[in-house]
């Protein structure tokens, strides 16, 4: 597998919120709930460092015993919501633990503010590739059967690990896909937002030219209305990501 990906700030003065790293056979995508500038968090990190800690955490936990080796699913790869056959929901809900607990002595994790993020995140097994979706970011598979997106529903990652329950799920053969890429929201606007192109237009944007150019064209538009008034959104420019894994 081969990834590459860009990510941009949508603003100076938060600073970059959404994360993006890879692996071996594993990458991940985390964007940060930014709230409005001054909301308490109850967390002396910020939602940046949240959005680091988790994806570090989450990759890793991937990686551990992923090898050549290693075998399909038992039973056939139906993918979402079979109890038991969802390991990476268990190594998201490990990595939320990990990071609560890594600062629950220093920040109130009971705050209903406290730092959260959207997870995607995808790994390739042997002949088979799992990929998790946890709230308002989008995976595109391309392959056999098209452009297939993949959203997930209003639950965020944030101090409870029960929280990864909530994730949408699969795992299909790898032979069956051209490319999977991965987007925060600030870099589908072209298609839910501004609706210039569609799911396919967009996969085939982000191979080609590129994921620097996606996220580009997303904020050409953007400057055509600096006052968010054509198209109302909280954030003129949101932080914006994209990562596309070609096999």
């Amino acid at each position: 597998m081969k990834v590459s990906w860009a990510t941009e700030q949508g603003s100076a003065e938060r600073g970059n919120e959404d994360f993006v790293a890879a692996a071996p056979g594993a990458v991940v995508v985390l964007d940060g709930c930014g709230l409005p500038l001054g909301t308490d968090l109850g967390c002396v990190h910020g939602t940046a460092w949240y959005a680091r800690s988790l994806g570090t955490r989450l990759l890793a936990r991937m990686l551990d015993g992923l090898g050549p080796q290693a075998g399909p699913p038992v039973g056939p790869p139906e993918g979402a919501h079979r109890p038991g056959r969802r390991p990476l929901v268990a190594r998201l809900a490990g990595a939320i633990a990990d990071v609560a607990a890594s600062h629950r002595e220093s920040c109130d994790l009971r705050a209903p503010t406290t730092p959260a993020a959207t997870v995607l995140a995808l790994r390739v097994r042997g002949e088979w590739v799992d990929y998790l979706v946890l709230a308002d970011s989008t995976l595109l598979l391309d392959g056999r059967r098209g452009v297939e997106a993949v959203t997930g529903g209003p639950a965020y990652a944030a101090a409870d690990p029960a929280m990864a329950e909530a994730a949408i799920t699969g795992t299909v053969p790898v032979g069956e896909l051209d490319r999977a890429t991965l987007l925060t929201d600030g870099a589908t606007r072209l298609v839910d937002m501004f609706g210039v192109t569609d799911w396919d237009g967009l996969a085939k944007l982000a191979a080609d030219p590129g994921p620097a150019e996606l996220i580009e064209r997303n904020r050409e538009i953007e400057r055509t209305d600096p006052r968010a008034a054509r198209w109302p959104r909280n954030k003129v420019h949101d932080d914006a990501t994209a990562a596309v894994c070609a096999f």
